[in-house]
């Protein structure tokens, strides 16, 4: 979308935002007052977008991505989190451990949200709600919360089929009609206010309904987390895969096992994209000016055109490509 400046600005005051992005970096940057880390894990150029509508005490977000990734991090404080991918028939959908192959929403405290994998070509719906509004809401309407989000971290399964349809088809109608009338119409208050109340209401059908499923932090997913930590705890020596198990008390075949279940991806090769990840994040810092075979040995890639290639495949263009195009940036706008 290419709007100008004029444009742009009324798009803005209606409570819309609308970003295009083009590397993981900047996606996970664009929610506003979240604080969110992604990992890109499937290979390519990185396309994606993210549309925000803001209420009055509710965000909605719209979360596009052609690539997978691993997502972590914080919502803004106070908040409750509900998130759903919008598409049917969603495979390789992983949260905290646990793999999503049915239709339902999941719902979290925003300061500590689930560990994420996501396929490629996810379209994804983001819902926060001010928890004081929900709560509020919850008692003046004598419904039970039955959402223990004292407990972090803690996600919970909402399967309510026809809740989620009715959701689904609220959002579709509310962000694909974002053209120049509909982003007048959202300038009024009421139709804005309207909007929230009706999203409100889905989700507190969702919240009461008896299919409320804990999902607590499984025994394999402690151990993959144990393994990343201490992965990225020695950049420079990356540890072998008789290191980590040594290192979780896991035999290969265990290890092995923990991530094709938590993540559906083997150990040596995720571990590899989080240290390609790390270069990509460090190139993308306007005040480095680190060489890229300086960030490459750093993160322990010592065969440097093994890496350029490896990078390449991963991300679709080379380290020098992106260390140029982030310092252009900077120039640009800095």
């Amino acid at each position: 979308m290419h709007l100008d400046r004029a444009e742009e600005l009324g798009f803005e005051l209606s409570g819309f935002r609308h970003r295009r992005t083009s590397n993981v970096e900047d996606h996970a940057r664009c929610f506003s007052g979240w604080k969110l880390h992604y990992n890109q894990v499937t290979k390519g150029l990185f396309e994606g977008s993210i549309t925000e509508l803001d209420l009055q005490g509710m965000q909605l977000i719209r979360d596009c991505s052609n690539q997978a990734m691993v997502k972590s991090g914080e919502a803004w404080e106070g908040a409750v989190t509900f998130s759903l991918p919008l598409a049917l028939n969603v495979h390789n959908f992983y949260c905290d451990g646990h793999e999503i192959n049915v239709q339902s929403v999941l719902a979290a405290s925003g300061d500590h949200l689930p560990d994420l994998r996501t396929p490629a070509g996810i379209d994804l719906l983001c819902v926060a709600v001010e928890r004081s509004l929900l709560e509020d809401i919850l008692e003046r309407q004598q419904r039970d919360f039955k959402l223990d989000l004292s407990v972090a971290p803690g996600c919970f399964h909402l399967t309510n089929p026809a809740c989620r349809e009715d959701l689904v088809a609220l959002v579709d109608s509310v962000f694909g009609g974002q053209d120049s009338q509909g982003r007048k119409l959202m300038a009024y208050a009421a139709i804005r206010a309207g909007i929230r109340d009706t999203v409100l209401m889905h989700l507190l059908d969702l919240v009461d309904c008896e299919a409320v499923i804990s999902l607590p932090t499984t025994a394999r997913k402690l151990i993959v987390d144990r393994a990343c930590e201490y992965a990225l705890a020695n950049p420079d020596a990356p540890p072998s895969i008789i290191d980590l198990c040594n290192r979780v008390g896991a035999s290969r075949r265990k290890l092995q096992y923990c991530f094709q279940e938590t993540l559906g991806i083997n150990p040596v090769a995720y571990l590899r994209m989080l240290r390609l990840n790390a270069v990509h994040r460090e190139l993308l810092q306007p005040h480095s000016y680190m060489a890229v075979q300086d960030i490459a040995m750093h993160w322990g890639f010592w065969h440097l055109s093994r890496f350029s290639s490896e990078y390449r495949q991963l991300f679709g263009e080379l380290p020098s490509d992106t260390l140029r195009r982030a310092r252009k940036d900077f120039a640009d706008f800095g």
